[in-house]
C-alpha cells in the first residue's frame, strides 16, 4: 500500500473577540489541552502553542485531506464553547472571526518555534518589533509586517 510524504507546516494566529484579556494561565493550560485534543482528532500534530491574554499562537503540521479553514474553525469553535460553557460560565469568552495561517518551510521551524514560545516575552516588555528586525528571524520582512498588521488592527 502507498503511503503521502508530506510536511504541511501552518502558523496558525487569532485572537480572542475585540482582543479583549481573556486568557489567564487556566485559561491557557485549558486552551492548550483543548486544542490539541482536537487538532490531533483531525489526523495532524501541534508542535508548538503558545499565547498571550488576548492571542494564541500554533505551530500545526496538518494531514494533506485536512482543510486549514476547516480545522481553524472546529478548533476555535470548540474551544470557546467549552471554556465559555463549561470552564468560565460567566467569562462570555469566544474568539475573534478570522485567522492568519501563513505556510511554514521546514528550515525555518526552529526560529518560529523560539518565537512561539517567548510570546509572553515578546509583548510583555514591547520587544516584538524591534527584536524580529534586529535578529533577522523572518524571510522575508513582509511575513512580519503582515503578522503585526493581522493582529494588531483586528476590530471586530
Amino acid at each position: 500500500m502507498g503511503s503521502t510524504y508530506h510536511q504541511l507546516f501552518y502558523h496558525f494566529v487569532w485572537g480572542t473577540y475585540k482582543r479583549h484579556e481573556m486568557i489567564d494561565a487556566k485559561i491557557e493550560k485549558d486552551l492548550k489541552r483543548l486544542i490539541r485534543d482536537k487538532i490531533i482528532e483531525n489526523k495532524s500534530e501541534l508542535l508548538c502553542f503558545g499565547c498571550t491574554t488576548d492571542h494564541v499562537h500554533l505551530l500545526v503540521r496538518l494531514h494533506p485531506a485536512v482543510s486549514v479553514s476547516g480545522i481553524i474553525g472546529e478548533v476555535k469553535g470548540y474551544s470557546s464553547y467549552v471554556i465559555a460553557n463549561q470552564i468560565r460560565l460567566e467569562s462570555g469568552f469566544r474568539w475573534q472571526g478570522g485567522f492568519g495561517a501563513p505556510t511554514i518551510f521546514g528550515d525555518d521551524l526552529p526560529r518560529l518555534i523560539q518565537h512561539i514560545d517567548s510570546q509572553k516575552k515578546h509583548h510583555g516588555d514591547n520587544s516584538l518589533d524591534r527584536k524580529w528586525k534586529i535578529n533577522n528571524i523572518w524571510k522575508p520582512c513582509l511575513y512580519i509586517s503582515w503578522i503585526q498588521n493581522y493582529l494588531f488592527s483586528l476590530s471586530e
